[in-house]
This record gives structure tokens, C-alpha cells and sequence, in this order.
């Protein structure tokens, strides 16, 4: 199992402790069971010595970050002993090592040792090439360098900021292979920058990585340093456009990178269960672990709307934060979090043996999301949310028919104090699905009634909401014998039209644009797609009916040009809903 330690302003580490470590400090910290100084002492510990921790503080494996710790201890510096808190501030100090190499791409310096302590893994193996550099030195630059020109000169991030003099070299970004008891790798952001004129929180930076990775449970000690690069060094890119951002979306971004550079290394599975366990907490939780495994939101942004969203979100950070950069970024998309939140928590649905190809690539390998509750027994009566979900959170609900036919109502009461919107997915078999979105009144009451639920193995209901915290609600369920086989009727519709996505994207055969229309109207549209520069491509006039409405743009009839990003509009009167898709010929 992989674990990293970012650090984030003057001094703060990403971090994940385990059962026990600084969950387990936290909450004796909170609960008066020890001091403000115990709690600084137990966590320098947990850095540095963590086996001479008491044993209510013991980790079983290794920590991942410890952003909430910092943050949490400079945010009570006031209360700490001065020369105990800068003894805790020196911690992550560059190193002075033995020995140093300068890179091939002559962006890096890799400092190290060869005996000690901190010895690398191999010290004396020196054959590939034989240049008077330990080979794993060699290793780790040739992947620092990839980081770097993948990351930067490939995809156009921008560099991290020169550090000047200090470190090696002048403005060559530092490496040091050094031990930090179970940590993976850290990036400190060390100093302001000027580099980039206008821009407030970008930082110098400098990053630690193990340098043997023994006790990591890898027999290949190249695997978790060629993760470790790619992961450290975008926090480093990071911090040259906001290292205030937002913890939770830089680790969701720098553990998304890993799988984007070493996708058959595939690390970064180990923590999903943090992330897909836990739906229903807000998606900008940083707690050690939910972070890493919500790198399936950005997975989410660039399989459905193209590598650059990613970039374009870290640019408009510069002056906002990550949360504000991500909803401005989809409205300028025409999706808006409104939609495009739905459709995520039910891409997060479709995997493991639910994985159906058109979703997420990779699957088909993930672990399946938490199903808070299956039904199999009706009627249902105001049934409670085991896990009352916050802004950006959602709960599973599963409803199997239990040998009955009919029709399945489902009737949703949300805490009115909520947005509400339900993401319904209608399992025809394990693996082949039908999807929905409505929204609730503004109430947070709705209705939502799938015709001839004998047609579905399963069909699952997604409450999602997009404000407040911890917001509960009650729903009931009941099957109606008396009328089978009309269209699903979701009886409180939204009030305008609402574009729910296409799915899948990107695509190579067809792929389903989909909109729901409000009550009561029945009329004609027309939906034109055009290319990255807005030439009309294709135009045709379709038919809108109350509800969910779905048309299938099959590319050899509406497209046959080359692979690419292409834009699809559908007119409706004075309305316009504008999306984007990704045609892979």
C-alpha cells in the first residue's frame, strides 16, 4: 500500500494516519484527554518515530499524509510552547546530503546518500549506466525528468517556481532521498514566488522521496518511486498556480496523475474504499483518506470532458480556490455542478461487476460504491438515511422487486433546507443500465415512478445534495399492480429544461445525449453539433416530450470526420443546452 506526505504553506503535510496515529490524537486532543503541547509531541512522533508512539496511537500501516494535522496544529499556535512549535516547524528543513546528481533533462537535482541512515536502496549497484551514480539514483531522476515533461511540456501545466540558489544549481528543483518513517514523499512549499506576476499563494518548492521504499510491501522498488514522482511533483506544479487551493482537490489531482503516467501500476485502487465507502461526506473532506480516493473526481472531469478541464480548473484557482475554480469551470462547460454532480455519483455506481464499458475506462477494476440500503420488501415507510450526506455528498438506494410486478413509486422527502437532486440508474441486468435525473421541488419533496419495474433486476436511487451538512431525509417506496408498461413518470419535474450529459464520453461508436423537459410540454427542438471551432457539423430537428428525453447521436451517421472534441447544442424555443463530447474514431 502506497502512502504520500504533502506538504502544504509554510509547513503543512498531506496526510493519512490509519486506525489510531492522528485520528486517535486529534480526538484526545478534543476531548481534553491531553495537552496542546502532548498533541505537538505525539504528532513529531508520528513523523518521525511513530513505533515509539503509546499503543492507542499506533498505525498497522504506514501513513499516508497528515494535512490535517498541520493545519490543525498552526491553526493553534498561540497555544503551543514556542520552542516546542519550532521544533515541529524544522521537521521537514532541507537536508544536507553525501552526494548529488544532476538530471539528463537538467530540470532536477537528486540529492542522497550512500551510507547512513538514509542510504539509498543498492548504493554500490552501478551498471545501467555505470556513471559513478547508484542506479536507483539514475531511476529516480529518469522519472523525476518524465514527471516534468509529461506533466508540463506535454499537457502545458506551468513549471514550478525556480528556487533561486538555494538547493543545487540555480532554479533546478530539489530531490532529496530521505526517510521520513513510512512516507512515500513530500513537497514543501518553501518561499513566495514572483515568478508568475499576479499571482498571490504560488511557492518554491522542494520535494523528499524514501530512498529505499523498504517495508513498503514492494519487491520492485522502481513501482512506488516511479508513483511517487508523478504524485509529488504535480503538487509542485500545483503550487505554482495556488498552494492554498484546496487540499482535498490536490490530492485528488496528484493521485489522478499517477494512474494518467503509470496507469498499469494502478496504486492508487488501494484507496478507493476511503472514497466510495463514504459518498454521503462532502467531496471536499480531507481526512487522510477519502482525498485519495476521490482521485475518481478528477478521473470523472477528464474522461467526460477532456484532459485540459483539469488544467483549465487549476487556472482559474489562481484567484479562487478549487471549490469555486471547479463551478465556474463546468458552467463554462454548460454543465454546471447541478448536472454534472448527478452524473458523477452515478458514474460511481457503474463499477467492479456493474461496469457496463461506457463509463469510467478503468471500471471495471474499481470496487463498488456502499449501497446504504436494498429493499426487497414493500411497502417501504419513511426510511431514514443511514448516512445523512453533505453538500456534494450522496447515499445508494436499492430496490429489487422480490418476485412482484408493477410499477415502483418512490416518494423522497428532503430536509427543505437542501437542493436535492435524485440520479436514478435502472439495472436491466448486472451490468447494463438506464439512467435518469430529477430534481425535487423546492421543498425537497418529489416523486419518482418507474413503469413495469418487472422489466429491471434492480433499479437504485441517488440522493444527491449540493448545500449544507449532514441534511437528512426520509423516503418510502411502494409497488402498484394496477397499471404496467407506460414510460417512467417522475411526477415533480424541474420547471426548465435540464441538460443531463451524454453518456458514454468519450465515444467511438454513438453515444446518448440526454435532457430532461419540464411538466406539461410537448413540442419539436433542434440539436446541431459543431467542431472545436464552431462549424456546424450536423443538424436535426427532434421530438421533446415531458420528461426524460434521449437521442442517440450515432457517429458514422452524424459525425464521420475525425476523431476530436465537439460541441452539441439543443435549442428549444428561447432555451439553449450546450454540451461537450469526445469522439475517439
Amino acid at each position: 500500500m502506497r502512502l504520500f506526505l504533502t506538504t502544504f504553506m509554510i509547513m503543512a503535510l498531506t496526510g493519512l494516519a490509519m486506525a489510531g496515529g492522528w485520528q486517535a490524537i486529534q480526538a484526545d486532543y478534543l476531548s481534553g484527554k491531553i495537552t496542546a503541547d502532548e498533541r505537538v509531541q505525539y504528532a513529531m512522533t508520528l513523523l518521525t518515530n511513530p513505533q515509539n508512539l503509546p499503543p492507542q496511537y499506533q498505525i498497522t500501516e504506514p501513513m499516508k499524509d497528515a494535512t490535517a494535522m498541520v493545519v490543525e496544529i498552526m491553526t493553534d499556535k498561540g497555544t503551543i510552547n514556542p520552542a516546542l512549535f519550532n521544533q515541529y516547524s524544522m521537521i521537514l528543513a532541507r537536508q544536507t546530503k553525501q552526494k548529488h546528481y544532476y538530471t539528463p533533462g537538467g530540470h532536477f537535482c537528486i540529492h542522497y546518500d550512500t551510507s547512513g541512515t538514509h542510504a539509498v536502496y543498492q548504493p554500490t549497484v552501478d551498471v545501467n549506466p555505470a556513471d559513478g551514480v547508484p542506479d536507483y539514483v539514475n531511476r529516480t531522476g529518469e522519472y523525476f525528468d518524465r514527471a516534468w515533461a509529461y506533466e508540463c511540456d506535454t499537457l502545458g501545466y506551468d513549471t514550478p517556481p525556480g528556487d533561486g540558489s538555494n538547493g543545487g544549481g540555480t532554479d533546478i528543483y530539489d530531490v532529496y532521498m530521505h526517510s521520513y518513517s513510512g512516507a512515500y514523499g513530500v513537497t514543501w512549499p518553501e518561499s513566495p514566488s514572483s515568478q508568475y506576476p499576479g499571482r498571490g499563494n504560488d511557492y518554491t518548492s522542494y520535494i523528499f522521496v524514501d530512498p529505499t521504499y523498504n517495508g513498503f510491501g514492494y519487491t520492485d522498488r522502481t513501482l512506488p518511486m516511479k508513483v511517487t514522482s508523478a504524485h509529488e511533483f504535480f503538487h509542485a506544479v500545483q503550487f505554482a498556480y495556488n498552494s492554498n487551493a484546496g487540499t482535498w482537490f490536490m490530492e485528488n489531482c496528484s493521485t489522478w496523475m499517477e494512474d494518467v503516467m503509470w496507469d498499469s501500476i494502478n496504486d492508487n485502487y488501494a484507496y478507493l474504499s476511503y472514497f466510495l465507502q463514504n459518498t454521503h461526506l462532502t467531496m471536499t473532506t480531507a481526512n487522510g483518506g477519502f482525498e485519495y480516493g476521490a482521485f475518481l473526481w478528477p478521473t470523472y472531469l477528464s474522461e467526460r470532458f477532456g484532459m485540459d478541464i483539469i488544467k483549465t480548473i487549476w487556472e482559474w484557482t489562481i484567484p479562487s480556490s478549487a471549490y469555486l475554480a471547479v463551478m465556474q469551470v463546468l458552467d463554462e462547460y454548460a454543465t454546471g455542478m447541478e448536472n454534472a454532480f448527478p452524473e458523477y455519483a452515478t458514474w460511481n455506481f457503474l463499477t467492479g461487476a456493474r461496469n457496463d464499458g461506457q463509463h469510467y475506462i478503468e471500471g471495471g477494476s474499481y470496487s463498488q460504491v456502499r449501497i446504504m440500503r436494498t429493499h426487497t420488501t414493500y411497502p417501504v415507510t419513511n426510511n431514514t438515511s443511514s448516512y445523512a450526506p453533505s453538500a456534494l455528498g450522496c447515499n445508494y438506494i436499492m430496490f429489487t422487486r422480490g418476485g412482484r410486478t408493477g410499477r415502483l413509486i418512490f416518494t423522497f422527502n428532503g430536509n427543505n433546507s437542501g437542493q436535492w437532486k435524485i440520479a436514478v440508474v435502472k439495472s436491466i441486468t448486472s451490468n447494463s443500465h438506464e439512467f435518469g435525473t430529477y430534481a425535487t421541488d423546492t421543498n425537497g419533496d418529489g416523486e419518482i415512478i418507474i413503469e413495469d419495474f418487472t422489466r429491471f433486476a434492480a433499479v437504485t436511487f441517488i440522493p444527491c445534495l449540493f448545500n449544507g451538512s449532514s441534511l437528512n431525509y426520509t423516503y418510502s417506496a411502494r409497488i402498484d399492480t394496477a397499471a404496467v408498461g407506460m414510460a417512467d413518470e417522475p411526477i415533480n419535474l424541474p420547471t426548465d429544461f435540464v441538460l443531463n450529459g451524454n453518456y458514454p464520453n468519450p465515444f467511438n461508436g454513438n453515444t446518448i445525449v440526454s435532457f430532461t423537459a419540464p411538466a406539461g410540454f410537448a413540442g419539436g427542438a433542434e440539436l446541431t453539433v459543431y467542431d472545436q471551432l464552431g462549424r456546424k457539423v450536423n443538424s436535426r430537428n427532434i421530438s421533446v416530450v415531458t420528461g426524460v428525453n434521449n437521442v442517440n447521436i450515432d457517429a458514422a451517421d452524424w459525425l464521420d470526420v475525425s476523431s476530436g472534441m465537439y460541441f452539441y447544442r439543443i435549442v428549444v424555443g428561447e432555451k439553449k443546452l450546450t454540451g461537450r463530447m469526445t469522439y475517439l474514431k
